[in-house]
Order: C-alpha cells, then structure tokens, then sequence
C-alpha cells in the first residue's frame, strides 16, 4: 500500500468519523392550524380537503355488525332461542340445567 492511498483512507476514516458531529436533532414544526401550526396555511389545507372530495368512503363506513347485534339480542330472549334445552328463562345461565344425560 503507498503512502497516497494511505492518505486516501486516512482523510476517508476523519471524514466518517467526524460525519455524526455535524449531525442536528430534528424539531417537529406542525402544519395544521389546529395542532399549533401557521394559521396562514389554514386556507391552503381547506382547498386541498376540499379538492380530494368526499371519496368512495363517505360518512360512518363501519364493519357490519348486524350478525353479532343478532346474537347478542338472543341472549336475553325469556324462550330459550332454540339453543339452551330449557323451556324458561330461569335456565339462560345454565342452559344444560334440564339436558338429559346420556348413561
């Protein structure tokens, strides 16, 4: 190895060394006038929020939860619901009060 690529790595080597150094801490600065940002750029995001329009999910797109409001509501019913063996309401906490037992 010659004394120029030693030089050549040396400088390299200071270089990565050095490089974090001059490194800064990043600082949030927000952008939404609602989160403490610059009220000028208020009408710049209402145009652009107004541009994308309302788009294919509009409104309160929730998971359909109609199979699970069945379920629930089955609960309580005072017949049984065809699920519990017990011809009461009494038996909704242990629907196998009244099953016969195999011998």
């Amino acid at each position: 190895m010659g004394k120029i690529a030693f030089r050549v790595m040396c400088v390299a080597g200071v270089v990565g060394v050095l490089t974090p150094a001059f490194a800064t801490e990043q600082v949030y600065h927000p952008i939404s006038p609602a989160l403490g940002g610059n009220p000028n750029n208020g009408a710049f995001l209402l145009s652009t929020a107004q541009a994308q329009g309302e788009g294919v999910k509009s409104g309160n797109q929730g998971p359909d939860l109609t199979p699970l409001t069945n379920a629930l509501s089955s609960i309580g019913n005072t017949n049984g619901g065809g699920t519990g063996g017990g011809s009461s309401g009494a038996n909704t906490a242990n629907p196998t009060a009244n099953a016969t037992r195999m011998p």
